[in-house]
């Protein structure tokens, strides 16, 4: 009788130990989830797949985005078409200030001319330069509904876009009297360089 009830104190010992210990660390995960929602206000930072492969810098214009569908291979070409769209906006702002920039340092007379042309001129190398993109991190996961989402990040050559700009301005005469080549060069790699 005395084993059992030796054997029945040492559970009960051992269940009150491990009761105190789950509690008292309990205890200090509440401490720290506090400690963390009082400092950046209940914010909690989550990871993007390819998000970090979506940062333009010197040499690349990049971007990334994400689909959902019901489909897999929709997810993709929504993932796709909302990041080309994104980079399509990054690189026309960008080329919108350079632009800008080398439109006040000319001295024609044409300026405001150069510059609507050129804006349209370019919007065109945009477009065709999208077709050679290179797709630098794509991620697909089926979330609980049985739905898919794809998280892509792709990437453009700054210099592939500057090689279609000299194209593009190549084939319209008046634009090419209106533009040097190389300080258009400069303003751009000076913005390139804010990246």
């Amino acid at each position: 009788m005395k084993t059992i009830t030796r054997k029945i104190s040492m559970f009960a010992l051992l269940m009150i130990t491990g009761f105190l210990m789950v509690s008292c660390g309990g205890a200090k995960e509440a401490e720290a989830v506090e400690s963390v929602d009082k400092n950046t206000g209940g914010f909690n930072e989550i990871t993007i797949p390819c998000a970090k492969d979506g940062y333009s810098d010197k040499k690349f214009f990049r971007a990334s985005s994400s689909g959902k569908s019901k489909d897999l291979a929709t997810s993709r070409e929504k993932a796709l078409l909302m990041t080309k769209q994104r980079l399509a906006s990054l690189i026309s702002s960008t080329l919108k200030s350079v632009t800008e920039r080398y439109v006040n340092e000319m001295d024609a007379a044409d300026a405001t001319e150069f510059n609507q042309t050129f804006e349209n001129m370019t919007r065109d190398v945009v477009k065709q330069q999208l077709a050679d993109i290179r797709v630098t991190c794509e991620k697909t996961g089926k979330k609980d509904d049985g739905s898919f989402e794809t998280f892509i990040a792709i990437e453009v050559d700054k210099e592939t876009i500057l090689n279609g700009i000299d194209k593009g301005i190549s084939r319209d005469k008046k634009m090419e009297v209106l533009y040097d080549k190389e300080r258009f060069k400069k303003t751009y790699e000076a913005e390139m360089d804010k990246m």
